[in-house]
């Protein structure tokens, strides 16, 4: 098994018009571009992949042609090529790519542009600007722990207040978690019970062909397998760039540099080192009896008065209760301040401080590790 880092998912590049060579018919079928929208400044067409393709299980990017206004008679015109870099090698996102993939992936994604009539040179794909990248990891979870209890046990932090997420959707279900903006997203969801959905209601939204026949071999090959998926989408350029720069990378990236399995790692580690690590970990502690988190809490603080502890003991019971802080928020948002909750925040704080590593869930570990492993995820072959 390959053993390099991995994962980057879907991908959005720009390329200039004038880098770009259109090319006529030569006796294969070359799809048309379809009108998509017309203003006096804009003028987008778009070219799907088609029902053959569907049928013959053939995985084709998006494309969009941009003709834009910039000024008086000045336009500026471009491509938009948006695709699943692991579905264009693997025709899934199940399996995983490494670092060394990139010339793979440059040669196929070439070959299916030709096929649909659109020649780019290797250096201009190379050099193509990233406008939008998900970064994403499948996680195969052991001892007996489920996608949909770990998703239900990660809903209890306040995914929405922590990163400006405007909206957060939780199926009840537990096979999914999401929070999101125009700007950017986190997912957390049940892998393989995803593969079985349809269109409108998997969280994966560009199905592929053989997603179905995929999620029925590992039923019948794997029926205990458990993949937790783990997501972070960054939609936005200027959120793109505020992120690298965080984590340590230039702005403005090409293919060829969002295609660094250290920038991929980094940038699932912030999302998960800022959401659970620094601030909600006590949340998953194993430790459940009040006297023992009291005997705790007077070791790390022993100068509070007695009112403070038991204000945090019963924080902490309410924020491990079924909806976690997210209820909690919701219960009191018509009754208490926002200092107040500042106050309740900083208890969480507190709390968290006071939960050691070792004492968190297995789960908690088990992703902890495969995020410091990065090994990549791979179908285990039919046994013969």
């Amino acid at each position: 098994m390959n053993r390099k880092k991995k994962m980057i998912d879907t991908i959005i590049l720009t390329i200039p018009r004038e880098q770009i060579r259109m090319l006529s018919p030569d006796g294969r079928y070359i799809p048309a571009w379809d009108l998509h929208s017309k203003t006096s400044n804009y003028t987008k067409y778009v070219k799907n992949p088609t029902p053959y393709d569907r049928k013959n299980e053939i995985y084709r990017p998006r494309l969009t042609g941009v003709k834009r206004r910039v000024r008086g008679n000045f336009y500026s015109s471009f491509l938009k090529i948006e695709f699943s870099v692991p579905k264009l090698i693997f025709g899934n996102n199940l399996n995983e790519l490494s670092e060394s993939d990139f010339s793979k992936v440059l040669n196929t994604l070439k070959e299916r542009l030709i096929e649909v009539g659109v020649l780019v040179s290797d250096k201009d794909l190379r050099q193509a600007t990233v406008s939008t990248v998900h970064f994403g990891k499948n996680i195969e979870l052991r001892d007996g722990y489920t996608a949909s209890f770990v998703t239900k046990e990660l809903s209890k932090i306040n995914i929405n207040k922590k990163f400006d997420l405007s909206k957060t959707s939780f199926r009840n279900d537990g096979q999914s978690l999401q929070g999101y903006t125009m700007a950017h997203s986190v997912v957390f969801y049940d892998k393989v019970s995803d593969l079985g959905k349809s269109k409108k209601r998997a969280i994966d939204k560009d199905q592929v062909p053989n997603q179905l026949s995929l999620f029925s071999g590992i039923k019948a090959n794997t029926p205990s397998l458990e993949i937790l998926r783990f997501e972070v989408r960054l939609c936005q350029k200027q959120k793109l760039n505020g992120v690298l720069r965080k984590i340590g990378f230039e702005k403005d990236p090409t293919f060829e540099d969002i295609f660094t399995a250290e920038l991929w790692k980094k940038a699932l580690h912030f999302y998960w080192d800022q959401m659970i690590k620094n601030e909600n970990l006590f949340l998953f502690s194993n430790k459940t009896e009040p006297k023992e988190l009291l005997q705790d809490l007077l070791k790390k603080h022993p100068n509070s008065k007695a009112k403070e502890y038991i204000f945090l003991v019963g924080l902490d019971a309410l924020c491990k209760s079924k909806g976690g802080i997210r209820d909690l928020r919701s219960i009191l948002e018509t009754k208490v301040s926002q200092r107040s909750w500042y106050r309740i925040n900083d208890g969480i704080k507190r709390l968290n401080k006071a939960t050691s590593k070792r004492k968190v869930s297995d789960w908690v570990k088990q992703i902890e590790d495969s995020l410091n492993e990065f090994k990549p995820y791979r179908i285990k072959p039919k046994p013969p």
